[in-house]
């Protein structure tokens, strides 16, 4: 399918007056209220994409949209957005999922349909506590194209697959609508996790992490140095799949230099 570049500033000003109704009375900008960055992958529906813009003005979120495949700056779409049009108008799309997720700290894709996420428990509140992220760290909230959802390497992109939450007979959410369930969840996770002053560990601790953990292997002579790193994806894997607080993180840092001290000294 085609995919639509914003249109010049003209055909913006020609719809903005075509309807004033339409013409933001103030202009609704993104707030960093959480720390959330709402992605859509290939969408296909204008208003559907307005209504997302309108929801991310709801939550004080930041809103990416990644190849689109529609325009996006149509009446139908700014009409959905309202009075957040300015937001959809300033919108910069990204080439491709990669891209847009590069400078977030942690990504969480949705499906209703991949085996991964189905067998896995819906997202809940204490879900997604844990996977909010600890200042200042971002985390993207990523859902697919509206007919086929994430593709399976886009879903790879993320470190979490989770599917939403539907007690009734329809297992299906328009794009609209979860996008709503889930920034509720995350809302609503958000006032225990700035009362507990928690949060999932950053990128970069993480990264500490696995490298102490790579370090401790290779210390401990469970595999030579090529086999080490040939084994680092699965010491990745394993501090990803874990969702570590900021005092987990420094517990196991703390341990893992511990043990190091342990075993140098039972060398000498």
């Amino acid at each position: 399918m085609r995919r639509y570049p914003p249109r010049g500033a003209a055909g913006v000003a020609r719809d903005l007056r075509v309807s004033a109704s339409m013409a933001p009375s103030a202009v609704a900008v993104a707030r960093p209220d959480l720390p959330l960055v709402v992605v859509l992958v290939r969408p296909e529906g204008s208003e559907n994409v307005g209504s997302v813009v309108r929801l991310c003005g709801n939550f004080g979120v930041a809103l990416r949209l990644c190849a689109p495949l529609c325009p996006f700056d149509t009446r139908p779409a700014l009409r959905m957005a309202h009075p957040c049009e300015q937001t959809l108008l300033q919108a910069t799309p990204y080439p491709d999922l990669t891209a847009a997720l590069a400078d977030l700290d942690f990504s969480v894709g949705f499906s209703g349909k991949m085996r991964a996420a189905l067998v896995r428990p819906a997202l809940d509140l204490d879900r997604a506590l844990r996977l909010l992220p600890a200042s200042p760290g971002r985390l993207g909230l990523v859902f697919g194209n509206e007919r086929t959802g994430l593709a399976t390497s886009e879903a790879a992109t993320c470190q979490r697959l989770l599917r939403l939450p539907t007690p009734g007979p329809v297992a299906s959410l328009n794009l609209a609508s979860a996008v709503a369930v889930a920034l509720t969840l995350f809302s609503q996770a958000a006032v225990g996790w700035r009362q507990a002053e928690a949060g999932r560990t950053l990128a970069a601790d993480r990264l500490a992490l696995i490298e102490a953990l790579q370090g401790a292997i290779e210390q401990a002579g469970l595999h030579d140095a090529r086999e080490a790193r040939l084994f680092r994806p699965r010491v990745v894997e394993l501090v990803e799949k874990m969702d570590l607080s900021a005092r987990d993180h420094a517990l196991l840092r703390s341990l893992l230099d511990r043990l190091a001290q342990a075993a140098g000294r039972a060398r000498e």
